[in-house]
């Protein structure tokens, strides 16, 4: 029996064959403008708004790089249970300003969104194949993740982006760090959007074939 399993796994049986999934086809790669720290600094969460997303965590990172006197703002797209306890903890903490509640919206506004923004805030607890942080890649924009599922093997160990070690200063730090370097950012930013153009829709297909035939 042959499995399909997302990412690259070391010591994996000859019937484990690394898979993935995919979004968009061939006729929509565009070029994609580089984004610049000027103004600014603009971060997306795109997820259910629930425990094992852990928006919250997402939001405290933008609190404090805003602390820290960045320029910063954090989209918040989805809903979910946790909805009510994130605009609690936006109010006490006068965070109105820099982090802001869209909900749900179509897939061409988050595409939209990815296309115009810097990062993409992933710190899930547990991921399949994350398709917010491939789409996000697509488009050039910066994912931040979990250490979860095939994640680091997306992100190249962080060659494509932030791995984030769930301890929030550390993380913040990390960020800060690539905020300061704006080559660098944009050399992840190319990496990212290399590695995930070569996961269409049209090869997904053609790989399904390959398996079936």
């Amino acid at each position: 029996m042959q499995v399909l399993v997302y990412g690259e796994w070391e010591n994996s049986t000859k019937n484990i064959k690394p898979f993935f999934t995919a979004s968009y086809f061939e006729k929509d790669k565009i070029d994609v403008r580089p984004r610049e720290f000027k103004g600014k600094i603009s971060f997306l969460f795109v997820g259910t708004l629930s425990n094992g997303k852990q928006p919250l965590y997402a939001i405290k990172l933008i609190q404090n790089l805003h602390q820290n006197g960045n320029d910063v703002r954090l989209i918040v797209f989805g809903e979910g249970n946790e909805r009510a306890d994130l605009e609690r903890y936006i109010s006490e903490n006068n965070l109105e300003d820099i982090v802001l509640l869209k909900g749900n919206q179509n897939q061409e506004t988050i595409k939209t969104a990815y296309l115009e923004n810097h990062f993409v805030v992933l710190p899930s607890v547990s991921e399949g194949w994350p398709k917010v942080i491939a789409e996000g890649m697509f488009w050039g924009c910066l994912p931040i993740a979990s250490k979860v599922s095939c994640v680091p093997n997306m992100l190249d160990n962080g060659q494509r982006g932030i791995l984030l070690e769930m301890k929030l200063n550390e993380d913040t730090n990390a960020i800060q760090n690539l905020i300061n370097d704006p080559n660098l950012y944009q050399d992840k930013v190319n990496n990212a959007i290399l590695w995930s153009r070569n996961y269409t829709l049209d090869v997904f297909e053609d790989e399904i074939k390959k398996l079936l035939s």
